[in-house]
């Protein structure tokens, strides 16, 4: 039992360190990630992908687990690579952060860094008037109770 809450405390020490470490705004390495998976879409084309995250203990087959992520990309490479970087870089315990990150990218400078997201759809544009994308944001609760899914899905025009 010790060993497991000293797991659980290290856990839960390394995600603070990581959410206080990560900057918001247009600096965060997400946004560069973001980005060209956002340019990637063509005009006239849709891409999405799906970040689900679960927070909280629950038994998969014969271990016990506190914290899982996920990420769907529809085979989609520009997808699989932001997916691929949300895997390594995202929070499972706060999943607003993700939001507000990705809110911090693609919003006007000046959004508050204290902003709490518990769930919500944001919409915005990314590129140009001539050439870019409308961008939906969306984060909800999962299927299971302590799930969240971050979805953004990006019409090209």
């Amino acid at each position: 039992m010790k060993c497991a809450t000293a797991l659980v405390a290290l856990l839960l020490v390394t995600i603070s360190a990581d959410v206080l470490a990560a900057t918001s705004g247009r600096d965060d390495a997400l946004c560069g990630e973001l980005g060209e998976f956002l340019a990637s879409v063509l005009p006239d084309e849709q891409r999405a992908i799906t970040l689900h995250t679960y927070w909280g203990a629950k038994e998969e087959g014969d271990r016990i687990v506190i914290a899982s992520r996920s990420c769907e990309h529809d085979d989609y490479e520009p997808g699989k690579k932001l997916c691929a970087y949300l895997m390594e870089n995202s929070s499972t315990e706060f999943p607003g952060y993700n939001t507000q990150r990705v809110l911090a990218c693609l919003a006007p400078p000046g959004l508050p860094g204290d902003l709490t997201i518990s769930s919500g759809s944001f919409s915005t544009d990314y590129g140009s008037p001539g050439r870019g994308a409308l961008v939906d944001i969306e984060l909800s609760p999962g299927k299971e109770p302590g799930g969240m899914t971050l979805r953004l899905k990006a019409d090209g025009y």
